[in-house]
């Protein structure tokens, strides 16, 4: 299986469609998109995010609790909510909380999400203390992925949103193994490059020479399958799987699109395809 996050704002009626197809392919993780609404200026009722849960043709893997950027008692409040209406999120600590709520939410969820761990200062000295306190309960880091972490703390799940960086700037990075990646940019690809990254990315399933061309490190997510975006899915899934592999870590890909969600599986096809 893929695991796929995606957050409740991008639960467009194609993203869902595909989720919905593709059910048994995919373990599902929603999250409220609280953030994500913040960003916009918008808030999430917590009536809305309830109903869209019901709503759904399928059930979630898994699904947070809406939680309220900078409001730590509403984001309380809207966990126990959902609790006395049948639901069963999981809660969300944000870093400068009272550690106590943190035993609060143990006691009705076997995994407890962390965030504020985000492009915050000091974030990796943060989760170093809170995962004293949480011992070898499970636990999900929001946004925060951190290989060495991953590899010492080994968290029951954790998420990326960074994985389609590569979109966005003329650089990407292919996964190797045993947590080792190779960083390459578009300028190395038309310049000479190294045979090892080359090998590496035929071994993805993808031309090299491909990566040459400028016009190949798009992401239309129409028909066309660029060569970034076979080679980012592809790799990310790979990842995904090795540090499952390896440490029993569900790791969640961020998806905000239909197309985002078909490539994923489409890359998961391919590694069964070679096994």
């Amino acid at each position: 299986m893929v695991n796929i996050l995606v957050a409740y704002p991008y639960m467009k009626k194609d993203v869902i469609s595909i989720l919905n197809e593709n059910y048994s392919s995919i373990k599902f993780l929603l999250d409220s998109g609280a953030f994500t609404a913040w960003k916009a200026g918008k808030t999430i009722s917590i009536d809305e995010y309830c109903r869209f849960i019901e709503s759904l043709p399928f059930n979630p893997w898994k699904y947070f609790a809406l939680d309220v950027i900078g409001d730590p008692e509403k984001t309380l409040k809207n966990y126990e909510v959902m609790l006395e209406r049948g639901f069963r999120p999981i809660p969300i600590f944000t870093r400068g909380e009272d550690i106590s709520i943190i035993e609060h939410y143990y006691k009705t969820s076997d995994v407890v999400g962390i965030g504020g761990l985000v492009g915050t200062q000091g974030n990796k000295g943060f989760v170093k203390g809170i995962m004293k306190i949480i011992g070898e309960r499970k636990v999900h880091w929001l946004g925060f992925n951190a290989k060495e972490f991953i590899s010492s703390y080994r968290p029951y799940m954790c998420d990326s949103s960074s994985w389609s960086s590569s979109f966005r700037y003329a650089s990407a990075k292919v996964y190797e193994k045993n947590g080792r990646w190779i960083s390459f940019t578009k300028k190395d690809m038309a310049e000479k490059p190294d045979r090892a990254l080359m090998n590496l990315i035929l071994d993805h399933g993808v031309d090299p020479r491909r990566l040459a061309i400028d016009s190949e490190w798009s992401n239309g997510n129409r028909e066309k399958e660029f060569a970034i975006e076979t080679l980012t899915h592809r790799t990310w899934v790979k990842y995904q799987d090795d540090i499952f592999n390896k440490l029993k870590v569900n790791f969640f890909l961020a998806c905000s699109t239909s197309g985002q969600v078909k490539l994923m599986l489409r890359a998961k096809k391919y590694w069964e395809g070679k096994s």
